[in-house]
């Protein structure tokens, strides 16, 4: 199977509130926990759901735009880590 269709398929299942856990979405989609772990890297980094504590919950339009805004915006002068807006290091 695509990893497309794999993702969209965690994507779904995660913004219906069916599951917020790597086991739960496994079990679930029947995916490995290998293969859905994978997606929510995937999903994390196109900046569509947050992975913390082991909990996954999708991100609403105004934070993925300001996520967005500040990972593509050079001059911004924060960055997000680990969930929390941080001032840039101004070296």
């Amino acid at each position: 199977m695509k990893e497309e269709a794999v993702d969209w398929t965690i994507y779904c299942r995660i913004t219906s509130g069916a599951c917020d856990t790597i086991p739960a979405l496994s079990e679930v989609t029947g995916y490995p926990e290998t293969v859905v772990a994978a997606s929510v890297e995937r999903l994390v980094n196109y900046l569509l759901i947050t992975h913390t504590n082991g909990t996954i919950r999708a991100l609403g339009l105004q934070e993925m735009l300001t996520a967005c805004q500040i990972r593509y915006s050079p001059d911004m002068p924060v960055v997000i880590e680990n969930g929390v807006i941080k001032q840039k290091n101004r070296e």
